[in-house]
């Protein structure tokens, strides 16, 4: 599955597990991304770190606080410490490597985000794209980031990668930098001026679902609920063809 930089045409709206599937599973846990991929989920949605010896980690927080038993910053631990503590399922945070092996034959597309507006950590764009290719995956990675530095310096080294801009909103001052290298917008709400396709997070309330699976320009949303998704998505198509 390829996904075109500029591609401004999609058949329906599809759902990306926000993290895997948080509403049933621990977040970001292989077990949670298992079961969306053995469930035909559309797309998913994850974070990448690294420890302090070079490993890249999936993990949203730039500590471990929240969704482990342990406690510290991700960059300051090496992955044997890492993961030595467990994620409320019992699983340790896995690598990213891991991750892209636990996806199995499940093909669809991956939003990889890159967790660097607090901690830079330097070239992780390059390792991250280095790793995706090692996968075979590098056709169905987008890759994004509230930071508008990673994106450039993924694109200076993969210019045709896909890279969507994170933001609550697209002010011109936002998206300006990165303007001509953005195939979308990863936006908190739809945004009627844009120009761009985007993708909207985190949608849970099912109301919003059915407004954004109308909207021609919102090409996913992105959620906790997966299945919940796929039913509204669901009964809204089944009444359309009715």
């Amino acid at each position: 599955m390829v996904i075109s930089k500029r591609s401004y045409f999609f058949m329906q709206t599809l759902i990306f597990g926000h993290r895997g599937y948080p509403a049933r599973f621990a977040e970001n846990s292989l077990q949670g991304f298992q079961y969306v991929c053995a469930h035909h989920i559309d797309g998913i949605e994850t974070d990448v770190q690294r420890t302090s010896d070079g490993h890249l980690v999936i993990i949203h927080d730039e500590t471990i606080d929240r969704t482990t038993d342990g406690s510290g910053y991700v960059k300051d631990m090496t992955l044997a410490e890492l993961q030595s503590w467990h994620q409320a399922n019992g699983e340790s945070i896995p690598t990213l490597a891991q991750f892209l092996d636990a996806l199995g034959n499940w093909h669809g597309q991956i939003n990889i985000e890159f967790k660097t507006g607090k901690v830079r950590y330097p070239g992780i764009e390059a390792e991250t794209q280095r790793a995706v290719a090692t996968a075979g995956r590098t056709d169905e990675v987008v890759y994004s980031s509230f930071n508008p530095d990673s994106l450039v310096a993924l694109h200076e080294i993969a210019p045709e990668q896909p890279v969507a801009l994170l933001a609550k909103e697209a002010t011109p001052e936002k998206v300006a930098p990165v303007q001509n290298i953005l195939s979308a917008l990863h936006l908190e709400k739809m945004e009627t001026p844009s120009q761009l396709p985007e993708r909207i997070w985190t949608v849970n309330d099912p109301w919003q679902m059915r407004a954004l699976f109308r909207a021609p320009k919102v090409v996913a949303i992105i959620t906790d609920k997966f299945e919940e998704a796929q039913d509204v998505r669901q009964l809204q198509t089944s009444k359309q063809t009715a």
